[in-house]
């Protein structure tokens, strides 16, 4: 029982109390976290982020309403989250990714998620190959994944979850952003013509799954991830190859030398690397 005067909320009926938790659970959120541990980047050392999630909130009010609201989330079927990472600042190098990503939508505790929906913004300047090998931007989006599935929506927490996460299905829905036409003629240059903007765009998300290919291949995901979607971000092209898809499978991983040179690396501190795992697809639910 709630320790205080008797709560409206627990004064409604019981159908409109859960309509009321199903509209706080699709609030947007704005939380923007740290992609990896403040040991690991430049600068001084970064507060622990804070994650303002309506429903966990809500949650906070009484034992009574913690409860109700529990068993709302576990039948609920709201287990998609939302991840925004954005590299179009103009500050930002478009061979990477901030330091920060955004969270848009968190409506269930990290044991129930089962898909994460990554909205990927990319200047149009990005590139994701140069003559050395994949670009920085690359690792750094796998390491966001691989921390995710380690640590939860806090990426950055210093020990991992005690069950590691496994999605049925990771969304990579791509947007690249038009370039300016007014800073090409500010720098005495031609704007880009249409056809050469989205041919441009088309070979972005052409490298990106080249990548994903290359990482399915390889076997790194299997037990974390059992399906990954490429698709435009809605509004980009609607004419073809909307969307495209991997199943995950076992593979032999082999060496991993060359990939770790590159930031590939699997696993966080505190927890099991995907090498040393007797069996990938052993994951606690």
């Amino acid at each position: 029982m709630c320790l205080q005067t008797p709560s409206l909320l627990l004064g409604l009926p019981t159908e409109l109390r859960l309509q009321i938790y199903d509209g706080v659970v699709h609030l947007p959120i704005d939380c923007e976290v740290a992609r990896r541990p403040s040991s690991q980047q430049p600068g001084p050392a970064q507060p622990a982020p804070v994650l303002s999630i309506p429903w966990l909130s809500l949650a906070l009010v009484c034992k009574t309403i913690t409860e109700e609201l529990r068993d709302y989330l576990h039948t609920s079927g709201n287990t998609t989250y939302e991840l925004e990472i954005d590299n179009t600042d103009p500050k930002q190098k478009q061979r990477s990714i901030p330091k920060t990503v955004t969270w848009r939508r968190i409506p269930c505790p990290p044991s129930s998620v089962r898909t994460l929906k990554a909205n990927l913004v990319l200047h149009f300047g990005t590139r994701f190959w140069g003559c050395g090998g994949p670009m920085p931007i690359l690792s750094q989006l796998y390491q966001v994944l691989n921390h995710f599935i380690h640590n939860g929506p806090f990426l950055a927490r210093q020990s991992p979850l005690v069950n590691r996460i496994h999605l049925s299905t990771l969304i990579v829905q791509l947007c690249v952003k038009n370039p300016d036409p007014e800073e090409r003629r500010a720098q005495g240059r031609q704007p880009y013509d249409k056809a050469f903007v989205d041919k441009q765009k088309k070979r972005h998300r052409g490298r990106l799954q080249t990548y994903v290919s290359r990482v399915v291949a390889r076997g790194l995901l299997f037990g974390a991830v059992d399906k990954i979607v490429c698709r435009w971000a809605e509004g980009e092209f609607d004419d073809d190859d909307k969307v495209r898809e991997w199943e995950v499978s076992s593979q032999e991983i082999g060496d991993m030398t060359e990939w770790e040179q590159y930031g590939f690396e699997w696993g966080v501190p505190g927890s099991s690397s995907l090498a040393g795992q007797s069996s990938q697809s052993d994951v606690s639910t």
